[in-house]
C-alpha cells in the first residue's frame, strides 16, 4: 500500500482542499535555505571541533596518538550529514537538476567554466580552514606561540584537496550526464 493511497491521507486532502503551487514553491525555497544553513553549521561546528582538538595535541606535545573524535556523537553528526548530503545530491543528480543540466547539452567538457568554480570553493576553503585553526589555537595559546605558517600550509592543502575533488565530482557528473542523454537518444531512436 502506497502512502499516498493511505485514508488518511486522503482524509487530510479533503480537508486541507488542492495544493497552492506558488505555496508549495516558496516551501521548497525555505526548506532549502534551512538544510543549507543546517548542513553547513553542523560541518562548521563538527570540522572547528577536530581542528581545536588537533591544534591542542600539537600544543601539548602530541606524544599519543590523535584521536579524531572526541566522543562517538562528533562521528556519527558528520557521519550522519554526509549521508543525508549524498542522499540530496544523488536525487538531485537523478532529477537531471545539477548545474540546470548544461551537462547534458555540451560536446566537451566545460573545464574553464567548472575549474573556475573549483577555485573558487578550493580558495574560499582554504581561507576557513586556516582561519578556524588560527583561532582554535589563539584560544588555547598566546598569539606569540601560534603556527601562524602551519595554519595556512594546512589550510592550502586542504583548499587545493577541496578543488581537485570539486573538479572530479564536476566530471563525474558530466559524464554521468553525458551517458544518461545517450540512454534516452537511443531510447527514442528505437521508437
Amino acid at each position: 500500500m502506497k502512502f499516498e493511497n493511505a485514508k488518511i491521507v486522503q482524509k487530510w486532502r479533503e480537508y486541507v482542499g488542492p495544493k497552492d503551487e506558488r505555496l508549495v514553491a516558496e516551501e521548497g525555497k525555505m526548506y532549502k535555505t534551512g538544510y543549507i544553513l543546517l548542513s553547513f553549521g553542523i560541518l562548521a561546528i563538527l570540522i572547528y571541533g577536530i581542528m581545536a582538538q588537533q591544534v591542542a595535541w600539537v600544543h601539548a606535545g602530541a606524544n599519543e596518538p590523535f584521536n579524531l573524535f572526541a566522543s562517538p556523537i562528533d562521528m556519527a553528526m558528520l557521519l550522519w550529514v554526509a549521508v543525508v548530503s549524498l542522499v540530496c545530491v544523488g536525487h538531485q543528480t537523478r532529477k537531471g537538476y545539477v548545474d540546470t543540466n548544461r551537462f547534458g547539452q555540451t560536446d566537451a567538457f566545460p573545464l574553464g567554466y567548472f575549474a573556475l568554480i573549483a577555485a573558487m570553493t578550493g580558495g574560499a576553503s582554504a581561507i576557513i580552514v586556516a582561519a578556524m585553526r588560527c583561532v582554535a589555537e589563539l584560544q588555547i595559546v598566546p598569539a606569540q606561540e601560534v603556527f601562524w605558517g602551519a595554519d595556512l600550509a594546512v589550510g592550502i592543502v586542504f583548499g587545493v584537496l577541496i578543488f581537485a575533488a570539486t573538479l572530479l565530482a564536476f566530471y563525474a557528473s558530466f559524464k554521468s550526464a553525458k551517458a544518461s542523454r545517450v540512454k534516452i537518444e537511443e531510447s527514442l531512436g528505437d521508437e
